[in-house]
């Protein structure tokens, strides 16, 4: 893959995010209030990814496995608000996670893969937070999966000033 950032229109990351809520999809943002969210959303997951990488020197296996779905919730957020959408729930948020990867399959198969599958693990990682049914290893794999994802996110969906 090249250096320069892919690049998709405004309107097709909208398409995305639209069909990963119909019939119904969540609250439209000012421009405004959009870039402020968006700020925070990334800001945030600076935040958690420093968190993910305190609880894996600690050995919190717990944390390790929140903080990684806090991360990949506040990435997915920001694209969001970067297209004046706020999301919020957490159904919403893994079905965009699964339209963006579909959209970065269209210039990446392998990268759709590893997309859908970092949604999988966060998905899980969210539900060992409070069953407790995963193994540390099996915690610390999915955590770096997880992280490749939002990498990959970030990646293909830049803030619109980086584009």
């Amino acid at each position: 893959m090249s250096n320069a950032p892919p690049s998709f229109t405004s309107e097709q990351v909208v398409a995305a995010i639209r069909a990963a809520f119909s019939p119904r999809w969540d609250t439209l943002l000012s421009a405004e209030d959009a870039a402020a969210q968006a700020a925070t959303y990334r800001a945030n997951l600076d935040h958690y990814r420093k968190h993910v990488q305190r609880s894996l020197d600690e050995s919190d296996y717990l944390q390790t496995a929140e903080k990684s779905w806090g991360a990949f919730t506040q990435i997915v957020k920001a694209i969001g608000a970067d297209h004046q959408i706020k999301l919020s729930r957490h159904v919403g948020i893994y079905r965009v996670a699964g339209e963006l990867a579909s959209l970065v399959g269209q210039l990446d198969p392998d990268a759709e893969i590893a997309l859908n599958n970092a949604t999988a693990l966060v998905h899980s990682l969210n539900t060992h937070f409070y069953e407790g049914d995963l193994t540390d290893a099996v915690v610390i794999q999915s955590a770096g999966t997880v992280s490749d994802g939002i990498d990959l996110l970030q990646e293909y969906f830049p803030p619109p000033t980086e584009r």
